[in-house]
C-alpha cells in the first residue's frame, strides 16, 4: 500500500500543535487543515526496499516539521474561520 509520508509527518505535527493550542476538533476542520498543508509541501513516497529507519528519519526531520508547523499555523486559522463562521 502506498503511503505519503509527508501526510504522516503533517498529522503528527498537527497532533502536537493541538496538544498545546486550542484547535477545533471536528473532522471537517482537521481534514481541511491537513489538505491545505499538504498542498504546500512536496509528497514523499518510499520504494518497497526502503528501510524503516529511512522512513522514520524523514518523519522526524526537524526542518520538514518546522515547515509543516508554519503551514499548520496559517491553515488552522483559515480552516476554522471558514468552517465555523
Amino acid at each position: 500500500m502506498l503511503q505519503n509520508y509527508t501526510e504522516t509527518l503533517v498529522r503528527e505535527v498537527l497532533g502536537e500543535y493541538k496538544s498545546k493550542e486550542s484547535v477545533c476538533e471536528c473532522e471537517k476542520c482537521e481534514n481541511d487543515i491537513v489538505a491545505m498543508v499538504l498542498n504546500n509541501m512536496p509528497p514523499k513516497y518510499f520504494l518497497s526496499d526502503a528501510s524503516e529507519g529511512e522512513k522514520i528519519s524523514y518523519v522526524l526531520n526537524k526542518k520538514l516539521r518546522f515547515d509543516a508547523l508554519i503551514q499548520l499555523t496559517e491553515a488552522v486559522k483559515l480552516a476554522c474561520d471558514k468552517n465555523h463562521s
